[in-house]
């Protein structure tokens, strides 16, 4: 059955809207937080934990961009247009948006439930009135005045009040199936890392264990290649080109050697890189170089370079040093102040690692990659299905809607 409720536009007395201005001279390192289209997650909650800020006395001066509980959020230009997200809390007493973000702010909750506008204007209907009024290049995006015109159904605020109730009890079922999933997909890493675990347990009962420094050159000097020409070619590697949970590395800049050879990191083909940093390190940031342009590559100062000898693989470091125990035992040793604790190079240098014959370790690292190749397939499978639970959100939204948003009986 489809409703005939009253159709009014947001501008006709329903909304106020504001936006906030970019201070002079940008983000500050601390103040209040500033939040823009990056902290606005495509499921309509608020990013926390990826803030920018203004200095607070730019903010005590806004006369408008001030975040309240209740505010509606929609990014207004770009690439993100549309983006909406609802402020159902407020973790921080302060709290603004930049210029890319528009707030809309319900006038009168005796007509209109926020809650209530923020899931129609987060459903697909709602998405497609707003982007209709997209307007410019790629870049472009909307004013305040095509946010007037979006016109919505008016249900009798009781009905408002049992469709909220409703959608939020869906999606708490929904949710609920998330974490369950989570779950699995966090399991499935626990039984790689302790497939491994006891096939080292089982090395080391059989074969000597050595000392890091013995079997690897740790952090090799920048000397090997100081007679190489200023302009080759090499790779560079940042931080966050290596993937934490397969240990790839996604992206590799092309950059001449001048460019890197001083302020970073060398390594070279075949090389082991660990993060040393928190919280890089213990989140998992280990990788092999491959594929290096010339053999040669750079990348963050905050790498230690672990080069095996001819005795030891790249796999079996990389491996061993990729597994939880090992990086909690590194996590005790950090040195430095909180925020930038550092694994020291004496650590790696004095830890014992069990070196059977390369033939053991050839068998060990091909089951090693296998069984990771298999376990990542499952990973995918519940990453799959992660997506369709969170898609069904927007097609029941979709459905709910569309009967209250028909002229039609």
């Amino acid at each position: 059955m489809k409703f005939n409720w009253p159709l009014k536009k947001l501008g006709d007395g329903l909304v106020e809207i504001e936006s906030g201005i970019r201070p002079e001279g940008g983000s500050v390192e601390k103040g209040v937080p500033s939040l823009g289209g990056e902290q606005l997650l495509p499921n309509g909650k608020i990013d926390w934990n990826n803030l920018r800020y203004i200095p607070e006395d730019f903010y005590d001066s806004l006369k408008k961009g001030k975040v309240k509980r209740g505010d509606i959020l929609v990014v207004k230009d770009g690439a993100t247009t549309g983006k909406t997200c609802y402020v159902d809390d407020l973790p921080f007493p302060k709290v603004a948006v930049n210029e890319h973000v528009f707030i809309l702010r319900v006038k009168n909750p005796n007509i209109l439930l926020d809650e209530f506008l923020f899931y129609i204007l987060f459903s697909d209907i709602g998405q497609t009135q707003i982007l209709k009024f997209f307007h410019g290049s790629t870049q472009g995006g909307i004013n305040q005045k095509d946010i007037k015109n979006i016109t919505i159904p008016i249900p009798p605020l009781e009905i408002q009040e049992q469709m909220v109730v409703y959608i939020k009890e869906t999606f708490k079922k929904i949710d609920s199936l998330k974490e369950l999933r989570k779950k699995t997909k966090n399991k499935l890493d626990q039984i790689f890392y302790s497939a491994v675990e006891e096939k080292f347990n089982h090395i080391k009962e059989k074969w000597e264990g050595w000392k890091l420094k013995e079997v690897c050159i740790i952090n090799p000097d920048k000397n090997e290649i100081k007679n190489m020409p200023d302009n080759l070619e090499v790779s560079f590697i940042p931080m966050e080109a290596i993937d934490e949970v397969t240990g790839s590395i996604i992206t590799q800049k092309k950059k001449r050697l001048r460019e890197v050879k001083k302020g970073y990191t060398y390594f070279k083909e075949g090389d082991v890189l660990f993060a040393r940093i928190t919280p890089c390190m213990e989140n998992g940031k280990v990788a092999i170089a491959t594929n290096l342009i010339n053999n040669i590559g750079f990348g963050s100062t905050e790498f230690h370079v672990l080069r095996p000898s001819d005795n030891i693989l790249s796999k079996w470091i990389y491996f061993y040093v990729k597994q939880p125990w090992f990086r909690k035992e590194a996590e005790r040793h950090f040195v430095g102040t909180v925020g930038h604790q550092r694994v020291p190079q004496k650590f790696l240098e004095d830890f014992e690692i069990p070196v059977p014959p390369l033939e053991i370790q050839i068998k060990l690292v091909d089951y090693f990659d296998d069984l990771q190749k298999k376990i990542e397939i499952l990973k995918q499978l519940q990453e799959e299905q992660l997506r369709k639970i969170e898609e069904f959100k927007k097609s029941f939204l979709n459905f709910l809607f569309s009967q209250i948003c028909c002229k039609d009986k």
